[in-house]
This record gives structure tokens, C-alpha cells and sequence, in this order.
């Protein structure tokens, strides 16, 4: 039975680079922090309504 160690990525830039983003994110205005959230509802909401209809349409079938 042969003992191989696994082997990882190096996520450490992966790692890095998402706590930019968050200490950028941190650093917005409030306002600018809501118009994001606004337009990632608008977003979401656009895969909900594509959502709805295929449930619709497979209801239908």
C-alpha cells in the first residue's frame, strides 16, 4: 500500500485576493453598499422569473 500525500492548490492568491475585495467592499459609502445590494436583487430576480416559467411550463406538460 503506497502512502501518497495529497496534493493542494495554492490558494493563497485565491485567499488574498478575496480579502481585497472585501476590505474594498468595507470601505464603500453605505449608499453605495445598497445601490450593490439593489443591483444584485435586480439581478437575482431576473433567474427567478426564468425559474417561475419553466416550473410553469413543465406544470403545463
Amino acid at each position: 500500500m503506497s502512502s501518497r500525500r495529497a496534493v493542494y492548490p495554492d490558494v493563497s492568491e485565491i485567499l488574498a485576493r478575496k480579502e481585497r475585495g472585501r476590505r474594498n467592499l468595507a470601505s464603500l459609502p453605505f449608499a453605495e453598499k445598497i445601490r450593490i445590494l439593489e443591483a444584485m436583487r435586480d439581478r437575482l430576480e431576473l433567474f427567478r422569473r426564468l425559474r417561475e416559467g419553466r416550473v410553469q411550463e413543465a406544470e403545463r406538460s
